[in-house]
């Protein structure tokens, strides 16, 4: 098989969620031509997507060994970050910069990933001092080092519990779901660049929950936002054009062609969205069940009572909200009345809960 085919042929599973059967593809092909790179640095890419970070980095090693470009440092370095080797994928990716040099233009993936080891390295309080030191000092010496420092990185990486994330997207937007529970919303960090998104959330095992994406196609960082709720954390990405994405992750570069979402649709009773899963998904059904499940969490405390005056709220009529809002305003956010004609020609006074009393803020 041709470059161009194997490569057309890859593009397709992976757009069609056959990860596995495009690392039997690419596997075939290495059988035939072992020493070529850009075979391994193709399974790499492919191993990432299926979470096999140790294979990744064997394949990504591979390739580095026989020649291959900067690809085969992106992928080695992706696969050092997600095994919690932040230094050696830092100096991976330094190196894969390098070797890129102008090559890169405009979508420049190396930056955000080493910003990212840089973080890490530095919450973590790791070090590259203990292998530098040592390099003079033998092969033994150097070896017994390269262990140390990944004792010690293992020792400060908590094993993160596998969270599923799909995705979905509209002629606007492109949605990502991330199905970890009972988060607040300022303890999840969120950040947005032109072709990668990065979400962090600490867990309840003392660990943190990362999820770090290059883009297929560029985002307007500046109009996309998320929203947390009980049963997941949304993230929604706009679209720069209206372009249909084969596929949630790539490079950040624009399509030749711009296939419209719409055109796409219109064909189709139900829309059928692009996702890293094989399997179809009815998201229809899907909404029926995320809010199905939203109304069945048990709260407690305030987060109860708050879910409760939403509800009032939300379900209620025009004067009902009215009521609500004159009420709550007029009061200071002592008194929540539900009464339009009580409320309605009359002010609403300051009501602070037994034993307070209420004092105006002097300026």
């Amino acid at each position: 098989m041709s470059s161009g085919s194997l490569q057309g042929e890859v593009s397709r599973l992976h757009d069609e969620g056959q990860y596995t059967e495009a690392v039997e593809l690419i596997t075939a092909e290495i059988k035939k031509t072992p020493d070529n790179p850009e075979l391994f640095v193709s399974r790499a890419q492919t191993l990432l997507k299926l979470e096999k970070f140790k294979e990744a980095v064997s394949d990504g090693s591979k390739a580095i060994d026989l020649g291959g470009g900067w690809e085969a440092h992106l992928a080695h370095g992706k696969a050092l970050f997600n095994l919690g080797q932040y230094i050696q994928s830092l100096e991976t990716f330094n190196k894969g910069k390098e070797k890129a040099g102008s090559q890169l233009g405009q979508f420049d993936q190396f930056g955000q990933w080493t910003a990212w080891c840089e973080e890490r390295i530095k919450k973590l309080g790791l070090s590259d001092k203990s292998t530098s030191s040592e390099a003079d000092g033998g092969t033994m010496k150097g070896k017994k080092s390269e262990e140390t420092t990944a004792a010690a990185a293992a020792a400060n990486v908590m094993p993160v519990p596998k969270i599923k994330h799909d995705w979905y997207q509209t002629e606007t937007q492109v949605v990502l779901t991330i199905l970890i529970k009972n988060q607040k919303k300022e303890d999840v960090k969120v950040e947005f660049t032109d072709t990668t998104v990065s979400i962090r959330a600490p867990l309840g095992s003392g660990s943190e929950y990362s999820l770090e994406i290059d883009l297929c196609h560029p985002i307007a960082p500046d109009q996309s936002t998320f929203r947390v709720i009980p049963s997941k954390v949304e993230v929604k990405m706009k679209k720069v054009d209206g372009l249909r994405w084969g596929s949630l992750e790539g490079d950040g570069a624009v399509p030749s062609i711009k296939t419209s979402i719409t055109g796409a649709q219109d064909t189709e009773n139900v829309p059928s969205y692009p996702t890293s899963s094989a399997k179809k998904h009815d998201w229809n059904k899907i909404e029926a069940e995320v809010k199905k499940e939203e109304e069945a969490e048990k709260l407690e405390g305030d987060a109860a009572l708050n879910q409760l005056f939403q509800k009032i709220y939300g379900e209620g009529s025009e004067e009902t909200k009215r009521a609500m809002n004159k009420s709550f305003m007029e009061s200071g956010g002592t008194v929540l009345s539900t009464n339009w004609k009580e409320v309605a020609g009359k002010k609403v006074d300051v009501k602070p809960p037994d034993g307070m009393e209420y004092k105006k803020w002097d300026n």
